[in-house]
């Protein structure tokens, strides 16, 4: 008698459809395959569990018949179905994982850096949890309400870009929205105003970065958040006024950091002012950017475990999508060109989104016709996806061209543009005459 035997005997006995319907080919042993697939066969051909006497009634093979008469016989225990499910995957993962943690050790060459033995360990993890269910059970269809409650909206975040746009569509946890550009289209930049939107609004923000390094995404998100010049953040050339501005804004990060910035006042000295700083912990709500130069899901993934619980950030920024790699088996293929990949790493990014009930964000790359580049199925997984269109500059607009919307109309906008500060809106921006006629065809905003 086995964990196995007895969690089948209870299915059947019990006619529990639901812990069925739960359980996986690969939680149970090779030598259960052929009984797990006569039951899945009746379910499929019947819409109902069989019973140990239909079961008899229908098999020809003497053998199989024994083994499920054996298995009629087990005795029971007084152990729900739920609860024997959740034992036997527990049994499964745990073999799973020492089978492959054996594997990377026989195949692990001793010349390997530490980034690789990490990243191969991160990759045991997704491979385990890809075959791991580790989610509740679905919703109770008796008991799901129709509506969201106050508490559910009171998470539904808008992206800041443009007022008018957010008053009609914010976004819910586990949303994934998939920005479009072309090469220096502003991709980034619009990740960046989504971040410090969502920061400025009292809420955690977790930034992926691979082109870009965390301090130059930060730079990015002051100067949005201050009206201070990019530039002049970027070479450190500041007036008195835009000084006192980056150190409000830098202080905010900090517990006790108003305390420091009035100091700061008195002795106007930014680096005597960040050490004071840097004394104190950072706050529970924090602009928090992770920058890997070869991201892969697994990092991902990695990061969003050991951060979420303290974080509890509402947005999740991955910049981008193109050049996020799936792990070690992409070495061997063509990475970022790869379409299957692409697709891959969407579909992620959405069960990422489900999984940690947070607003994923991620830019893709577009090509001259609009489309995505080397894979259009990316926006398959996508609630939304929107592409850039910054026109002239001298027209200080960007225009997000609405490309798919899950829940809602396809509604497109145009935002004012600050290409000194690079603060998108939250202004609606005037689209000049000579592009009426080239106008989408979807509303805009």
């Amino acid at each position: 008698m086995n964990l196995a035997s007895i969690l089948l005997k209870s299915i059947i006995a019990n006619s529990d459809i639901d812990t069925w319907a739960e359980s996986q080919y690969h939680y149970f042993p090779s030598e259960y395959s052929e009984l797990w697939k006569v039951i899945d066969k009746y379910v499929q051909n019947h819409g109902i569990l069989p019973t140990f006497e239909s079961i008899n009634l229908s098999l020809r093979d003497g053998v199989l018949r024994e083994r499920f008469s054996s298995l009629e016989k087990v005795e029971d225990v007084e152990v729900d179905g739920k609860t024997l499910l959740e034992y036997l995957k527990n049994e499964y993962t745990q073999i799973e994982i020492m089978s492959q943690l054996e594997k990377y050790l026989e195949d692990t060459i001793a010349i390997e850096s530490a980034a690789e033995n990490i990243e191969a360990l991160q990759n045991i993890v997704l491979s385990v949890e890809d075959k791991v269910d580790l989610k509740g059970a679905a919703e109770n269809m008796r008991k799901m309400e129709l509506f969201y409650t106050e508490e559910d909206l009171a998470l539904h975040e808008p992206l800041g870009l443009n007022g008018d746009y957010d008053r009609i569509r914010p976004f819910a946890p586990s949303e994934l929205i998939l920005i479009g550009g072309r090469r220096g289209a502003g991709k980034s930049t619009a990740c960046c105003n989504i971040a410090s939107n969502v920061f400025a609004g009292g809420h955690s923000v977790m930034y992926f970065t691979i082109e870009m390094d965390a301090r130059s995404i930060m730079q990015r998100c002051c100067s949005i958040a201050t009206g201070v010049p990019a530039g002049a953040i970027r070479n450190r050339n500041l007036s008195l006024g835009e000084w006192q501005l980056v150190a409000e804004w830098w202080s905010t990060r900090f517990e006790d950091g108003e305390r420091v910035y009035n100091n700061y006042l008195g002795h106007r000295d930014f680096t005597k002012f960040h050490k004071e700083l840097t004394l104190k912990p950072l706050r529970e709500r924090q602009l928090d950017i992770i920058y890997n130069s070869s991201l892969t899901l697994a990092n991902i993934r990695t990061e969003l475990d050991k951060k979420m619980n303290k974080l509890a950030p509402r947005v999740v920024v991955v910049d981008y999508i193109n050049q996020v790699k799936r792990g070690v088996i992409t070495r061997n293929r063509m990475g970022q060109y790869d379409w299957t990949e692409q697709i891959e790493i969407s579909k992620a990014l959405k069960s990422y989104a489900q999984d940690y009930n947070v607003i994923m964000v991620s830019p893709y790359q577009i090509d001259g016709t609009g489309e995505a580049r080397f894979a259009k199925g990316i926006l398959d997984a996508a609630d939304a996806a929107f592409t850039l269109d910054v026109h002239d500059k001298a027209d200080n607009i960007i225009t997000f061209n609405c490309a798919k919307m899950r829940n809602s109309e396809e509604i497109s906008f145009t935002s004012t543009m600050d290409w000194v500060s690079l603060k998108i809106g939250p202004s609606t921006g005037e689209l000049p005459k000579k592009d009426e006629s080239t106008e989408s065809v979807h509303e805009v905003i």
